[in-house]
C-alpha cells in the first residue's frame, strides 16, 4: 500500500522559494569565482610580458584601427591601414611596441591597440617556474664582500670599497640558458653590479672561465651594460650598450645565452639592448655568481633555467 503525503500549499511554496534562493546564491558564487580567476590571470604587465619570451603570444588581434608602417630589410616599404579584428603574427614584444609580420614585411604596433595582455595572461598560469628559483633564497657562498640575506630573498652587499665582491651558487649550465634577476646599486666612479654566467670556478676572483655582464653607472650619470669574456680569470671587454640611468633603482635584467652558437642577448627593463656572438663559445658552466665593484648593491628574484 502506498501512502501519499501531500504537504500544505504554503509549505510547498516555501520549499520552492528556498530552492530558487539557493540556486541564485550558487550561481552568484560561481560567477564570483570565475571573475576572480579571470582577474588573477589578467594581472600581467607589459614589462613582464616583454621580459619573458615564454609569455609572447604567437599572434595578436587589433582592438583599434591603426596605420602600420611597413619595413622590408630595415627600410620603409609603404604603409597599410589595419582595421579592428585583424590578426597579426608576433615577432617581438617590447614595452613600447610589438613587432608583427605582414607577409614578408615587418611592422610595429602599439601594445595598447592589441589584445596582447589578454592573450599573455592566458599563458601566464602555464609558465613553468624557473629552474633553481626556489633555491636562490639560501645557500649562497659569499667569499668576498659584506653580504646579508634579507627576509624577502634579496641578498645585499654593503661594502662600497670592495672592487670584486662575490656571491655564487653551483648551478649546472649548458646549451641554451635564460638568466633573470633584479639588481640595484649606487652610481659612482667605476661603480657597477656584475653577473657572472657559465662559470668554471665561482670561488675565484673573476670566476675562472665565464662571461661577465656588468651594469655600470658613473658619477656623471652615464650608464651602460657590457659583455666581458673571462678566460683564466682574466676579463676582456667584448661589447657595450648604452643604458638609462637607474641610480639605486631596481633594474630588471635578462640574459639569453646559446652555448651552441655563442649568441648572447641582453635585455634591460623589458628592452633589448643588443647581442654579441662568441666565435669560441663556452659550452658548460658549473657556477652562477653576482657581485659589485666599488658600490653597495642588491640582487633578488634570481632565476636560472635551461631553454628547450
Amino acid at each position: 500500500m502506498v501512502v501519499e503525503i501531500r504537504l500544505p500549499m504554503n509549505v510547498r511554496r516555501a520549499e520552492c522559494g528556498r530552492t530558487r534562493m539557493y540556486a541564485r546564491v550558487a550561481f552568484i558564487f560561481l560567477l564570483g569565482v570565475l571573475f576572480f580567476s579571470a582577474t588573477l590571470r589578467a594581472a600581467v604587465t607589459l614589462e613582464q610580458v616583454a621580459a619573458d619570451e615564454r609569455m609572447w603570444p604567437k599572434e595578436v588581434k587589433l582592438t583599434q584601427a591603426v596605420t602600420l608602417q611597413l619595413y622590408d630589410n630595415g627600410r620603409e616599404s609603404g604603409s597599410v591601414q589595419a582595421n579592428v579584428g585583424m590578426i597579426l603574427q608576433v615577432r617581438r614584444v617590447e614595452v613600447a611596441r610589438v613587432t608583427v609580420a605582414l607577409g614578408t614585411a615587418l611592422a610595429v604596433v602599439p601594445p595598447g591597440a592589441t589584445d596582447l595582455l589578454a592573450r599573455a595572461a592566458l599563458a601566464a598560469p602555464a609558465t613553468a617556474p624557473a629552474h633553481g628559483l626556489q633555491n636562490f633564497r639560501a645557500d649562497w657562498k659569499m667569499p668576498r664582500g659584506q653580504w646579508s640575506v634579507l627576509s624577502d630573498g634579496e641578498i645585499e652587499q654593503r661594502d662600497a670599497k670592495d672592487t670584486v665582491s662575490n656571491a655564487f651558487k653551483t648551478i649546472p649550465q649548458s646549451g641554451r640558458m635564460e638568466y633573470r634577476l633584479k639588481l640595484r646599486y649606487l652610481a659612482g666612479k667605476s661603480a657597477c653590479a656584475m653577473i657572472y654566467i657559465m662559470c668554471s670556478a665561482g670561488e675565484k676572483l673573476e670566476r675562472g672561465n665565464c662571461y661577465l655582464i656588468a651594469d655600470a653607472q658613473n658619477e656623471k650619470g652615464q650608464a651602460e651594460v657590457s659583455i666581458n669574456r673571462v678566460i683564466n680569470d682574466g676579463p676582456r671587454r667584448m661589447k657595450a650598450f648604452p643604458a638609462d640611468a637607474s641610480n639605486g633603482q631596481w633594474i630588471d635584467l635578462r640574459i639569453l645565452y646559446d652555448g651552441g652558437s655563442g649568441l648572447m642577448e641582453i635585455s634591460r627593463n623589458g628592452r633589448v639592448l643588443g647581442s654579441w656572438s662568441d666565435p669560441e663559445p663556452l659550452k658548460t658552466g658549473k657556477d652562477f655568481s653576482v657581485g659589485t665593484c666599488l658600490t653597495k648593491g642588491g640582487f633578488k628574484d634570481v632565476q636560472v633555467r635551461p631553454l628547450p
